[in-house]
């Protein structure tokens, strides 16, 4: 099984699970990219990643009404960008919801946000968390011409 967490990471952040930080972890994690590596194609493809794994997983952790924090680990090597969200959550039919998603629920197991991450990412893995939830991890190389 591969390792949860990139093996060098260069960022690792962790904050409450609530919606307003999600715009902070996608903003440190795309200036990471783009100090690493400033002629980086794949910026905008490396937010919006990060944005869906973060809002799904602030989702997920705040049903299971837990406070800890998402954490989010990020490394560049070059030109790639691994990144890892992890949350405290529990699926949706674990956590007794409904079928019909809230307006601010929009979140993998609903499959809203899955198809799109797998259209943006190289690589894409979900594992269990040890302790309970999930980590997404995610890899992003440069795009190369064919």
């Amino acid at each position: 099984m591969p390792s949860p967490e990139p093996s060098r990471p260069d960022v690792d952040i962790a904050f409450p699970p609530q919606p307003e930080f999600v715009g902070v972890a996608r903003h440190v994690i795309a200036a990471l990219v783009r100090l690493s590596d400033p002629g980086s194609d794949i910026v905008e493809d490396v937010k919006l990643a990060v944005s869906e794994a973060c809002t799904n997983a602030v989702t997920v952790t705040t049903r299971a009404g837990s406070e800890e924090p998402v954490t989010v680990v990020g490394a560049v090597d070059g030109g790639r960008v691994e990144v890892t969200v992890a949350d405290r959550g529990v699926p949706r039919e674990e956590a007794g919801g409904d079928a019909i998603p809230e307006s601010l629920d929009f979140s993998f197991e609903q499959g809203l946000s899955l198809p799109l991450l797998e259209g943006l990412v190289d690589e894409l893995e979900i594992s269990p968390r040890d302790g309970g939830g999930s980590v997404v991890r995610m890899v992003l190389s440069p795009r190369t011409d064919a």
